[in-house]
């Protein structure tokens, strides 16, 4: 497939999602009735409804997607296995239990102290992996790396249910909520701060990325052409656990989103990481939009969270991943 049909059709279809994500829910809202909000004559309870609910839920799911594609990218390019992902290297699972303790404990989280402690969380989980995988020499074991991410996100699920299960009744059913990856509640507040951190990381990200190729040289190779493995291989895991830490602290544990982007990118297109970087950004974002629309749609009562979603689809890809016997380097 050529490389700009690729392009066309993704971009065509986030379009659709995106209308579809405003339109599709318990009520449904018709063209005709856009159109009526466009030219200023649909009623205040309309205007609330789509700008002040359903936009932003949309906005958040199609910037929470396309940060935790980015991010699967780079920890996949990292590691060169097409396993790893912020949530099974524990990244999502250290953001989330700082975050729980926050909202369960002490408030209910805005502005930009929630991203701040994602971070911190993220950047533990990630000095904890690396400190297992730790090796002496310029190069670091990535399969110490992957095997430490699931120890290390196995101990902080085990810290985040504890913390469920001591958090305030009151907001259990927020905590739980956020933890399943569920957009309820999104809000413009959420959706400014998560643009204002994705911008920054993407932007050093898209600066950083022809380095990315490098690492898929072998490390002696890279090491031979005076490439500084170990320092870049850091700067990536730093800016992919960055990246996720920021969308898990608004659209929470959203597992699966940074294995399927980047692998889906891989069978669509067959190029270097610069060309193939903006493509998972945009099939990451369809992935979540999806996942949250179809949720809302197939319950009578209440809804199934994005988190939920994607996870029914990303479980068994996952596992026919491994029946493939991926290669590890």
């Amino acid at each position: 497939m050529k490389k700009k049909y690729v392009y066309t059709s993704l971009t065509v279809l986030l379009l659709l999602l995106f209308l579809a994500s405003i339109l599709w829910g318990k009520n449904r809202i018709s063209i005709t009735a856009i159109y009526n909000l466009l030219t200023g004559t649909a009623s205040q309870a309309l205007q609330f409804t789509v700008v002040e609910l359903r936009l932003p839920r949309t906005v958040l799911a199609l910037l929470g997607g396309a940060g935790l594609g980015a991010a699967g990218f780079l920890l996949q390019g990292v590691t060169r296995n097409d396993l790893a992902d912020a949530s099974i290297l524990g990244i999502n699972s250290g953001a989330g239990f700082f975050v729980l303790i926050y909202l369960g404990f002490f408030a209910q989280g805005n502005g930009f102290l929630l991203p701040l402690l994602a971070l911190s969380g993220g950047l533990v989980a990630v000095f904890l992996v690396y400190a297992i995988a730790n090796q002496k020499g310029p190069f670091i074991a990535v399969d110490k790396l992957l095997l430490a991410g699931v120890a290390v996100n196995a101990g902080f699920g085990a810290l985040t249910l504890l913390g469920t299960i001591k958090v305030a009744p009151d907001r259990y059913r927020f905590v739980t909520n956020w933890l399943a990856g569920s957009l309820w509640g999104a809000n413009w507040s959420y959706v400014f701060i998560l643009f204002f951190w994705l911008f920054i990381l993407i932007t050093i990200t898209l600066v950083q990325l022809p380095y990315l190729d490098l690492l898929q040289l072998n490390d002696e190779q890279a090491l031979s052409i005076g490439v500084k493995v170990r320092k870049i291989r850091l700067r990536f895991l730093f800016l992919g656990a960055a990246i996720a830490a920021s969308c898990v602290a608004f659209c929470g544990n959203l597992a699966f989103v940074g294995l399927l982007a980047p692998h889906l990118t891989k069978r669509l297109l067959k190029d270097r990481a610069t060309q193939r970087f903006p493509l998972t950004l945009l099939i990451g974002a369809c992935i979540v939009l999806a996942a949250d629309t179809l949720g809302r749609l197939l319950l009578e009562s209440g809804e199934l969270p994005a988190g939920v979603m994607v996870a029914i689809c990303g479980a068994p890809y996952f596992l026919a991943l491994l029946v493939q016997k991926p290669k590890m380097q």
